[in-house]
């Protein structure tokens, strides 16, 4: 008897912190308490940056259990698994680490009923492109600023599907040129897959950002906190728009590249390099070095590929609000970091030839948005709790 009334008070109590997440903007949220551990999932869809969902969620949980000293929180994204969260508190102050390690959670809260499901729910947001080009000699710049709205949701877990037309607005580019045409952005389908703990895919097929459509796979393998390594393989043809109409070349450009990437605890640097064939046919390698500061990135690069150099820098900085809810089937919102990569290229051949191109499948890759590094996350993470 006394079993059955503590099993119905825990399923009171999960409703109760189940709703109470809700509130704060948290979807697929699953519970389940035990006598000294509380066991959460919770996908931060209102939050920018990959670890303020998380010191949010920690803190509602902390408040309305205050009696409980150990949580186990699992941060998904597209109802996808990201990052484990093993959090401790006690009479002042939570203690926290962070690793990949989520199929423990999982095992708990399986059979555990999600909450306020993302599928099915879609965001509308408003995309600023600046373009800026100085080859030529008788202008300082060819310009152009453009606003992409961009439509995007999950439909079943994993999936993503994105939407998005490109409008000029301000341009000086001949309309010979597909960037000063209303054209396809990104219309495209893609499927996260996490095998384990160590392994996740990552599949997309549709129109790509700069005038591409055919199919992309990505596969990763998390060789602890600190080292990744990867394969990326797409096979793509040209899509753009010129002289008012839109040319299709079947796919059949093959980039197969290798990837490694070291995240440096003490210095929050992050090195990445990129080998082997790019997307037009040409081989090389390209070394990024990117400082993560909060939810600011900023880095250099340098590429070689077909005997020509290039190197420039990129940055990512925040944009939208720190918290936007979505309390309807489609939310309109601002872009969470507004991003930029400037090529120092060395035009002629490298130019001419489009070298050391890779396939962006979405319009926010950079390196703040869905970072989902596990000591990158942690260090964050401690640092919201410590206010």
């Amino acid at each position: 008897m006394a079993a059955a009334c503590l099993l119905t008070l825990l399923q009171a109590a999960a409703v109760g912190i189940t709703d109470e997440l809700t509130k704060q903007g948290f979807e697929d949220i699953r519970v389940n308490i035990s006598d000294s551990v509380i066991y959460a999932s919770v996908e931060p869809t209102a939050y920018r940056g990959t670890f303020r969902g998380a010191g949010v969620a920690l803190e509602e949980i902390g408040n309305y259990f205050p009696n409980y000293k150990r949580v186990e929180l699992m941060i998904t994204e597209y109802q996808v698994p990201q990052v484990a969260v093993h959090a401790r508190r006690d009479t002042s102050s939570w203690q926290v680490t962070v690793d990949y390690a989520t199929s423990t959670i999982q095992n708990k809260l399986k059979g555990r009923p999600s909450e306020n499901s993302s599928a099915w729910r879609f965001d509308l947001t408003a995309y600023p492109m600046v373009s800026l080009d100085n080859h030529r000699l008788d202008v300082l710049f060819e310009y152009c600023v453009s606003i992409a709205p961009v439509f995007e949701g999950t439909l079943w877990p994993g999936n993503r599907i994105t939407l998005m037309p490109v409008f000029p607005i301000i341009t000086n580019i001949w309309h010979n040129k597909p960037d000063g045409y209303i054209r396809i952005g990104v219309a495209a389908i893609q499927q996260d897959v996490r095998i384990n703990d160590k392994f996740k895919a990552q599949f997309a097929a549709g129109f790509f950002m700069n005038n591409v459509m055919g199919v992309d796979a990505n596969l990763t393998y998390r060789v602890n906190r600190n080292l990744d390594l990867g394969v990326k393989v797409a096979v793509v043809g040209d899509a753009y728009i010129a002289d008012g109409k839109y040319h299709f070349e079947a796919p059949k450009q093959v980039s197969a590249l290798a990837k490694a990437s070291y995240y440096h605890t003490r210095t929050q640097l992050e090195a990445g390099l990129t080998a082997g064939r790019f997307v037009y046919g040409d081989y090389g390698a390209r070394l990024d070095i990117t400082r993560h500061c909060n939810e600011y990135a900023i880095g250099v690069f340098g590429i070689l590929t077909g005997g020509e150099a290039n190197a420039g820098f990129h940055f990512a900085i925040p944009f939208g609000g720190k918290r936007q809810m979505r309390k309807r089937t489609i939310r309109f919102k601002l872009p969470e970091y507004f991003d930029m990569e400037y090529n120092m290229e060395s035009y002629y051949e490298y130019a001419a030839q489009r070298m050391g191109r890779q396939i962006e499948t979405r319009p926010d890759v950079n390196h703040s948005a869905h970072y989902w590094q596990a000591h990158f996350v942690e260090t964050y993470l401690r640092k919201y709790l410590a206010k």
